[in-house]
């Protein structure tokens, strides 16, 4: 009988085999925590846009609608009293309010104004925000018309 040499790999080989694969596999599972990352961060801007925009339109809603507005600088708090209805916005350290509705965002009064002056207390027409903090260059104005009503119902007229 003649016997066979088996062609196998030798131990070394497969030694190196194994090396090469840990370090393509290392690789990868490095390159998806990095992609695993962005993508988080993609998710978090993306949320925080969404919820800065869905907060900027009720503003704007809350602010046209036939409210007195007024805004206190010292405590922060912006408050809409109408007829039907009382919508009060608060500004905190971390987080801000309306009414009951907390919103998970820095959002930080930059100025008021009315008639174009700007005024720290009071009756007010726009307001200026800021909102840095979460994202940069990202700032809201909002404002609203005045009708006849509004200088009417002021004490000393126009």
């Amino acid at each position: 009988m003649v016997t066979r040499k088996i062609k196998s790999f030798t131990l070394a080989e497969l030694i190196v085999v194994m090396i090469i694969t840990a370090i393509v596999v290392g690789m990868a599972f490095s390159v998806l925590r990095i992609v695993q990352k962005q993508i988080h961060t993609i998710q978090t801007n993306f949320e925080k846009t969404s919820t800065l925009a869905l907060f900027e339109q009720k503003l704007w809603q809350d602010f046209n609608e036939p409210h007195t507005i007024s805004y206190n600088n010292a405590s922060k708090v912006l408050v809409m009293i109408s007829e039907m209805d009382t919508v009060t916005y608060s500004f905190r350290e971390k987080y801000s309010m309306r009414n009951l509705d907390t919103i998970q965002l820095k959002i930080t009064p930059n100025k008021a104004f009315l008639k174009g002056k700007e005024i720290n207390e009071g009756p007010i027409d726009a307001i200026s925000l800021f909102t840095a903090t979460e994202l940069p260059d990202y700032t809201i104005f909002v404002s609203k018309k005045n009708d006849i009503t509004f200088f009417m119902n002021q004490e000393n007229g126009l």
